[in-house]
Order: structure tokens, then sequence, then C-alpha cells
């Protein structure tokens, strides 16, 4: 296989991996951009955090993140809370309604999973993990 074809398929692939998710979400009516989902996967795994540890960790800058957590604390999907140590930095929760979102977004993954490894073993997709995290790990 050329290096073409590699980056060829990893291309279609994430492409296709995209375009399946963005369908579940329109699907069960989730009016969330991917860079939305993001942030609160992003707040769900490292709460109670601040915009800034939301930005370090998705790795966009803070005016974007800024930005999409307006839009999240305006639809009630996070809160703000004083920070005990720092009174200019808020820390960020997910609401329940937060918590009900991303529980849609987790069954859209899981379907999405489920489409993307039919007729492949474990062995397959523990194969796939490995090499995926090696290319990863070459290209940081």
């Amino acid at each position: 296989m050329t290096d073409t074809s590699v980056g060829d398929s990893l291309h279609q692939l994430m492409h296709a991996y995209r375009r399946r998710l963005r369908q579940a979400y329109a699907d069960t009516q989730l009016n969330l951009t991917v860079s939305h989902i993001r942030t609160l996967k992003a707040i769900r795994s490292q709460a109670p955090c601040t915009a800034q540890h939301i930005s370090q960790y998705t790795q966009r800058d803070k005016a974007q993140i800024t930005r999409l957590l307006r839009d999240l604390f305006d639809a009630d999907i996070i809160a703000r809370s004083p920070h005990p140590e720092d009174r200019r930095s808020q820390l960020l929760s997910l609401t329940d309604r937060g918590r009900s979102v991303l529980a849609q977004v987790d069954g859209c993954e899981r379907d999405a999973h489920a489409r993307l490894s039919e007729g492949m073993t474990q062995e397959d997709l523990d194969a796939f993990l490995r090499l995926s995290r090696l290319m990863i790990s070459n290209l940081n």
C-alpha cells in the first residue's frame, strides 16, 4: 500500500465517520456542532474546570472556547459558579440538561461505532487501535 492510499483511506474514514455522527445527531435533533459536543465532553471529563482548562484540553484558542461556552450556557446545558480560589475565573459544570444531551451523544456514538465495526472481530479492533495510536504518536 502506498503512502497516498494510506492517507486517502484515513481521510475517507474520518469523513465517513463524521458524516455518520452528524446524521445521528440530526436524527436525534441535537442542534449542536461538533465543537460544542467536544467542549461538553471536555467539561464532563475535566469537571470542575475553567474555560482555560477547556482551551488547553481541546487545543482551541480561548476566544473560540468562550463563544462555545456562551452558547452552551445560554442553552442551559452548562452552569458557571465562582471559583473558590480565583475570583477572575468561573468553574464550569454540566446541568441536568447537559447530562441528558451527552447521554444522547453517547448513544449516537455507540450506534456509529457499531456500524463502523460491523464484520470486525475484537482482534481487528484492537489492531486498529494500536496502529492508529502509533500513527498519531508518530505525527505528534
